[in-house]
């Protein structure tokens, strides 16, 4: 047996998020270039592959009922919650008539929405005041729809915008103190494929430059399969690394190949995020330099860390975070079951540091 062995990236445990970890969520635009005739059919079809929150715009700048019903469109509503599914409302937003805008969320949350998200690109790079202006509308409709009792602290205000906000001198640091969170657009398939083979390299890339430029909040990064370039199991491995709040831009449609359906179908959206719950336990760490090292005439993974750590768990799942192995306070693991294919080592150690190592057994 040979072994590749590629360090991952160093962070806290994603998978760590209760009992109803995952949240994987679609992108819908349009349904009418969906090629599904009603909400009700098309929730059907997302419930069936396991999606668990869809998005769905209900603005383009301020209210507009016209263009936009799906604001106040309860037989939406229904058809997605009957199946299961969280249903979050977003609007594509710009410069100006902020709080014309920013009502659109106290209706969407009055009409039921589980939660908002405000897009925001270009008519906002390098422009602190204008995002002050926007977002602090934002949250003060939030606010209103809070202290009315319409929702609850469960109701969320998310912003998404580029993956490369350095690149933008994109105002991060003025939205974060009116949102719960941040959707970075980490669209490896536009980036080209130079990122597509890196792809946990640059989803942690793209959280530190978030995080550097004043992020605070959480990051849940949405990738794009719209043009079919990315392969399912390129997506399953961004998926797995990313984290259980991510999404995928943008349900396929007449504006992308109906082909894309096929990828979705063997997408694992029913990921189980919750697989470490029992292993691992939780705490703010320190780093730690840990090596894993292969042995392939005994089919070995060496564990070697820079201290000695008497408590330490190793789980190692596949791409699509199906476990395979836990092992508690060894320092060499026996991978000679484990079948060919790319594996997540996460190793957890008490009090000191998080590793995530990705490895190719072939």
């Amino acid at each position: 047996m040979k072994f590749l062995i590629v360090l991952l990236f160093v962070c806290q445990c994603s998978f760590l998020q209760g009992q109803d970890c995952n949240k994987l969520g679609a992108w819908l635009w349009h349904l009418e270039i969906t090629g599904y005739q009603t909400h009700e059919n098309l929730a059907d079809s997302l419930s069936d592959l396991g999606i668990k929150r869809i998005y769905v715009k209900v603005a383009d700048g301020a209210i507009d009922s016209v263009n936009w019903p799906e604001l106040i469109d309860h037989t939406l509503l229904h058809a997605y919650k009957s199946n299961g599914m969280e249903v979050w409302a977003w609007s594509y937003n710009y410069p100006g008539n902020e709080a014309k805008q920013a009502e659109a969320l106290y209706v969407a949350a009055r009409e039921g929405y589980d939660g908002y998200i405000v897009d925001v690109e270009m008519q906002f790079d390098g422009e602190s005041v204008k995002a002050n202006n926007l977002f602090a509308s934002f949250h003060a409709e939030k606010n209103r729809a809070l202290a009315e009792g319409i929702v609850d602290s469960n109701f969320l205000l998310y912003c998404t915008t580029w993956g490369n906000p350095i690149d933008h001198n994109f105002p991060i640091a003025t939205i974060d103190p009116f949102v719960d969170g941040f959707m970075p657009q980490t669209y490896v398939e536009n980036w080209g494929s130079s990122y597509i083979d890196n792809l946990s390299f640059w989803i942690d890339s793209t959280t530190q430059e978030y995080k550097s430029i004043g992020a605070t909040k959480g990051i849940h990064h949405i990738v794009s399969t719209e043009h079919g370039v990315i392969t399912t199991d390129e997506v399953n491995e961004f998926l797995t690394v990313a984290g259980p709040e991510t999404s995928v831009w943008v349900i396929p449609g007449s504006n992308t190949s109906l082909a894309l359906w096929d990828t979705w179908r063997n997408l694992v959206w029913n990921h189980d995020y919750c697989i470490t719950t029992s292993t691992i336990e939780q705490v703010d760490y320190e780093y730690v330099n840990v090596g894993v090292f292969p042995n392939p005439a005994k089919d070995l993974l060496r564990i070697e860390m820079d201290a000695t750590y008497s408590t330490f768990s190793v789980l190692i799942c596949d791409a699509q975070g199906r476990p395979y192995i836990r092992s508690k306070n060894n320092y060499n693991i026996d991978i000679y079951t484990l079948p060919t294919g790319l594996y997540i080592v996460i190793i957890d150690i008490k009090g000191a540091g998080t590793q995530h190592i990705k490895f190719q057994k072939i």
